[in-house]
């Protein structure tokens, strides 16, 4: 059974499509589709699919109570991680740090069931220098590690947090430099931004129109993404509205992600169907099959790439592993060359800046 099975189940899940092309007739077939979605962070929303096919085909009980099982279990995890997000939230602000969660909980707004969004860890922007943040953390907290962007305090049993000083950033020091007057330019309305659903300031769609599609580039070039962050884009794109719509592209632009970002329209449409309407940019057919096959392979956040999940990669050392990491990427050579090239000089930069300031082996 090849992967058209299980695009059309999400796009019966996102609402693009009624019914397969052709009904799996064994248990195993529907396990291959329940795999599939497994490997993208995807069974609670395609637990609704199954839930809709059901009504008019016989699907095994056993396939349907798995799906039933696993969306009960992200609903609670859900819950949980709403909970602990809010708390997370009122524990900076007051502590003098304004702050907003991205990502996760904020990206699952934008989604028609918000509580079949499978979550992972919770991102936290702070306001402040790094150093005071940090300062902050270490005095109440254990930090675990600490990059350029972020640090990983353990706050909650059970639940991962990522605390960030900047939302991400880009290997080449230019376009880096843009990125980070753009991100202090929009953070006072993001940290003014409070959502009642969550409990906590959450990004504007605007601003998310650029970050959670820097954030799909970040993570194909680090290590891979599944398809559950291509659906978050897809609900953001239909909370855009047209001044939202023109002001991204130009960000985008700016930032030197415009074919990125046409890649990625590309593998919206072929995976969710989204409406032309809604697309940020004419679709790159080309550059976009790439980035679907590759995402496909990855699984999320590269769980099922075999470049970084062989058994070989991860007994290699951290050069080997690296120059591992340059090679799959020249793949993206003509999708992002900019950050290909700088990609060597970011991680020989950031190993050093982290061993000067102490970080490198410090609370592990």
């Amino acid at each position: 059974m090849g992967n058209h099975l299980f695009i059309e189940l999400l796009q019966i899940a996102a609402g693009a499509r009624d019914a397969l092309s052709e009904v799996p007739a064994a248990l195993d077939e529907w396990e291959f589709l329940f795999k599939n979605a497994d490997k993208h962070g995807l069974l609670g929303v395609t637990s609704t699919a199954v839930e809709k096919l059901a009504e008019r085909i016989d699907i095994p009980q056993e396939a349907r109570l798995n799906w039933s099982l696993v969306a009960a279990q992200i609903r609670d995890h859900n819950a949980r991680q709403q909970k602990a997000s809010a708390k997370l939230y009122r524990t900076f602000l007051e502590s003098g740090f304004r702050n907003c969660i991205l990502k996760g909980q904020a990206a699952a707004a934008y989604y028609p069931e918000p509580s079949l969004r499978q979550s992972g860890d919770i991102d936290l922007w702070a306001e402040g220098s790094r150093q005071d943040v940090l300062s902050f953390l270490q005095k109440h907290f254990h930090v675990r590690s600490v990059v350029y962007h972020h640090c990983n305090p353990k706050i909650f049993k059970g639940i991962e947090v990522e605390v960030h000083f900047t939302p991400t950033w880009m290997n080449s020091p230019f376009a880096n430099r843009r990125l980070q007057r753009w991100f202090s330019a929009c953070a006072d309305t993001q940290f003014s931004h409070f959502d009642e659903r969550v409990g906590c300031c959450t990004p504007l769609p605007r601003f998310d129109g650029v970050y959670l599609l820097l954030h799909i580039y970040r993570h194909v070039l680090q290590e891979g993404i599944g398809l559950r962050q291509l659906l978050d884009y897809h609900y953001l794109l239909t909370h855009l509205e047209a001044d939202d719509r023109h002001a991204i592209v130009c960000d985008l632009k700016s930032l030197g992600l415009y074919r990125f970002a046409r890649a990625v329209m590309y593998v919206l449409q072929e995976t969710f169907r989204t409406d032309d309407v809604i697309l940020l940019c004419p679709p790159d057919a080309r550059s976009g099959e790439t980035l679907l096959q590759s995402i496909l392979q990855s699984g999320n956040f590269g769980h099922a790439d075999p470049v970084f999940n062989s058994p070989e990669s991860r007994a290699e050392g951290i050069l080997r592993h690296g120059w591992r990491k340059i090679k799959r990427n020249l793949r993206f050579l003509t999708l992002c060359p900019s950050e290909v090239f700088w990609m060597p000089w970011f991680v020989t930069w950031q190993y050093f800046w982290r061993l000067r300031h102490g970080y490198l082996y410090k609370n592990r």
